[in-house]
């Protein structure tokens, strides 16, 4: 879509250039605790050590001082680091994993266990927010806040101001206010993390445990505005009559009447990528998960998480503007957004809808869910819905969901769903006159017992109807199947002074599924031992093995295979992690009758050149005496001799504290020769075919350069460049030098991407 930037939009984008976001008159956020207002703060002291988890003292001492104001709540840490103890000051991207010295900060607005927000805060001020639910985490939501980090010779210090306005909150009613908040600090070169209180992940009473505290109701009323501006330059368009040139403007904006109300919108949303994926090739009869960067699509998402124990999704957004599967018709213009959410004192609602262009040949949608979620006394009950329609398929997929989670009591807690979903489908010329009427169900409980803190205990059942389908607005790897699960993990946590081992950790785990006419697709057992060292080195060993069972997919409906046992046994080494140069090694081989041996090589390493600029790759190395893939051209059964590469390099400098700059490069190689092919018995069993599959050759490769630079929290200015190749041959062996040359080479995808956006 083309447009004219307005002259309204650049005119509101030159007085947010001029503008300086006023944090507090009575504090600065500069990451030193010096001001008077600190004198008179709430104070916290008694830290406990949680990794390991011992509960004992924390071993270097960390206070945390608390203020809250009209302006919101501001936390002051002083971490105790002696000169004699490595710190280690390494800046990360926004949201990066921070591996490093850091304070955490995690804040449940409403005090009842169900949603935490968490702000991460290195000791070189890097910034990390997620939200936190009961046995989950999710890094896709970012908030505005302000943080600053000083150190002298024994102390380093954060500092850090969480507006009110960052998250919803109920109205207690009375003027005061109930939340509750959870303290911790990790000391990264000894692989140590201190808490206040004594909470910690593992424990079922996570967020339950969190210290809790009475605040005055803040009454808070905000409208934010965040337009945006892109250019963007195709500079491999050779299309005549289309233009490779491209200017976009649009806006999101978000409106808080009071502290429990919410609404998010989006007009011409720009979801072009500043942040590329992953690349993926993938021969599996299952499609892959891709993580969600838009930020309309992770603001204030917490309410409409749906997480499924396997994997699943009801909710995967990453379906809205991404066409219809099988429509070849890429990806699709998205009008209009909008979000609402009310948080109430025992009753959650929440409601989402997107409008995707319509127009001619665009197979464009709407989509629709909805939320409403009640807790009372350890019992949390709800209703979620999704619907999705495609009018120029003629199709309509209704899904909806109730959901429970019942706390028994500190150590036991189950949950639960029961799902339905409906599709309908007219036939007509856009849908190859394909019509569908389907409804089914599916449903899934889990049971989890932590006794203590060594042991953890936990089973998973689940079923899938053979006709139930969430994939139009959600994720689901596959239907038609049951499942039952379970693991035991025991931590050891404790050794005599003397021994080099800090803890370590056993997990068995078991399972089996069978799709619903009984047949048994999966019967396995797995052990998993890590022991890690007061270095903080890492070593890990598993072995596991699966009976014979069937495949009812990878022959894409042709048949069932039948599978023999397989046996696997893997092993991983990593580096004490403080080091500037650190790495970690693995290995892995799996066989079975018929694939034979398949051996996988890793290794990964980041070598931190200063605090500010860092080198990491990941390279990895499969090889597989006889890969075995479906062949659509002969359709049938195909086995390889297959090699395939992987690397992933990134480069990451900090020239100032508002600028980045990241190179990352991606690769994935695959020399695959035949070995035979194959036809099915009756039986499931292989025979030899006569028709050949062809050897095959493929690389693809991704670039991507961005400099970031910040003009505000949340506002930032974008300069992109990316850069994919795709080669394939007929070879077979082509050898990694020529697959990543070619790929390189063998240009299909290269553009520029200048973008604006500014929060006011």
């Amino acid at each position: 879509m083309r447009i004219k930037p307005s002259s309204h939009l650049w005119l509101l984008f030159c007085y947010g250039l001029l503008s300086v976001p006023t944090v507090s008159a009575d504090i600065v956020i500069d990451g030193i605790l010096d001001e008077e207002a600190w004198d008179s703060a709430e104070i916290y002291r008694d830290f406990v050590t949680v990794e390991p988890l011992t509960g004992d003292s924390a071993k270097y001492r960390t206070e945390v001082r608390v203020i809250t104001n009209s302006e919101g709540i501001f936390v002051g840490f002083s971490n105790y680091q002696p000169a004699s103890v490595k710190r280690v000051n390494r800046q990360f991207p926004r949201d990066s994993q921070i591996e490093a010295d850091r304070n955490i900060v995690s804040i449940d607005f409403d005090s009842t266990a169900l949603a935490g927000y968490d702000f991460t805060v290195g000791s070189a001020n890097s910034q990390q927010d997620g939200i936190v639910t009961p046995g989950d985490y999710s890094g896709d939501w970012d908030g505005t806040w302000y943080s600053q980090t000083s150190s002298n010779k024994d102390y380093w210090y954060s500092e850090m101001h969480i507006p009110w306005t960052v998250a919803p909150m109920t109205d207690a009613g009375d003027g005061r206010k109930k939340i509750a908040l959870w303290f911790s600090r990790v000391v990264f070169d000894e692989s140590l993390r201190f808490a206040f209180p004594n909470a910690y992940y593992s424990r079922p009473t996570f967020m339950e445990d969190w210290q809790p505290l009475e605040v005055e109701q803040v009454s808070t009323s905000t409208l934010d505005w965040f337009p945006f501006l892109s250019y963007s330059s195709d500079l491999q368009s050779s299309a005549p009559g289309v233009s490779s040139e491209q200017f976009n403007g649009g806006l999101d904006f978000i409106w808080r009447p009071n502290s429990s109300s919410q609404l998010t919108g989006a007009i011409n949303p720009d979801f072009g990528q500043v942040e590329s994926d992953d690349l993926v090739v993938n021969f599996s009869a299952f499609e892959k998960f891709v993580t969600e960067k838009r930020p309309f699509f992770t603001e204030n998402q917490s309410l409409f998480s749906s997480n499924i124990p396997n994997g699943d999704q009801t909710l995967y957004t990453r379906r809205i503007g991404a066409g219809p599967a099988g429509q070849g018709g890429g990806l699709v213009d998205i009008d209009l957004a909008a979000k609402v959410t009310h948080f109430g004192e025992a009753t959650d609602l929440g409601l989402f809808v997107v409008r995707e262009d319509d127009s001619e040949g665009s197979f464009g949608g709407d989509f629709l869910s909805s939320r409403v979620q009640y807790t009372t006394d350890g019992l949390t009950l709800g209703h979620r819905l999704t619907y999705a329609e495609r009018s120029s398929l003629n199709r309509e997929a209704t899904v909806q969901v109730l959901d429970m989670i019942w706390r028994k009591n500190e150590t036991t807690e189950f949950r639960g769903q029961v799902l339905h979903a409906d599709v309908q489908q007219q036939g007509n010329s856009a849908n190859n006159q394909q019509s569908i009427d389907n409804q089914d169900f599916a449903g899934w409980a889990s049971w989890s017992y932590a006794p203590n803190d060594e042991w953890y205990h936990s089973l998973y059942l689940s079923h899938y109807g053979d006709q139930f389908d969430m994939n139009d607005m959600g994720f689901m790897k596959r239907n038609d199947y049951r499942e039952f699960s379970g693991s035991t993990r025991h931590d050891r946590l404790e050794y005599q002074a003397d021994s080099n081992i800090l803890s370590s950790s056993s997990v068995f785990e078991y399972g089996m599924t069978e799709n619903t006419q009984g047949q048994r697709l999966d019967l396995r057992a797995n052990f998993d031992h890590t022991w890690t060292y007061k270095s903080t080195r890492k070593l890990g060993l598993k072995a596991g093995t699966s009976a014979s069972s069937w495949d009812d997919r990878l022959t894409r409906g042709n048949g069932l295979f039948a599978k023999p046992a397989r046996y696997w046994l893997e092993t991983e080494y990593s580096s004490p992690r403080g080091n500037d140069f650190t790495y970690s090694i693995e290995a892995k081989i799996k066989y079975d009758e018929i694939q034979k041996n398949t051996l996988s090589l890793g290794f990964s390493a980041q070598l931190y050149l200063s605090e500010t600029v860092t080198l990491g790759g990941d390279l990895s190395y499969k090889n597989l005496q006889e890969w075995l893939i479906w062949d659509f051209d002969t359709v049938q059964l195909a086995g390889f001799d297959a090699d395939r590469f992987n690397a992933d390099l990134s480069f990451d400098w900090y020239p100032s504290a508002r600028q980045e700059v990241r190179l990352k490069f991606q690769w994935v190689g695959i020399d695959a020769e035949q070995v035979d092919s194959y036809q099915l018995n009756g039986d499931g069993s292989l025979a030899l075919s006569a028709s050949s599959a062809s050897d095959f050759s493929l690389s693809d490769t991704a670039l991507q350069l961005r400099y970031r630079y910040q003009l505000a929290p949340l506002s930032n200015i974008f300069l992109v460049y990316s850069r994919g190749g795709y080669f394939a041959s007929d070879n077979g062996d082509e050898g990694p030098g020529t697959l990543i040359s070619e790929g390189w080479d063998g240009v299909q995808v290269e553009s520029v991407i200048a973008k604006i956006r500014y929060r006011f």
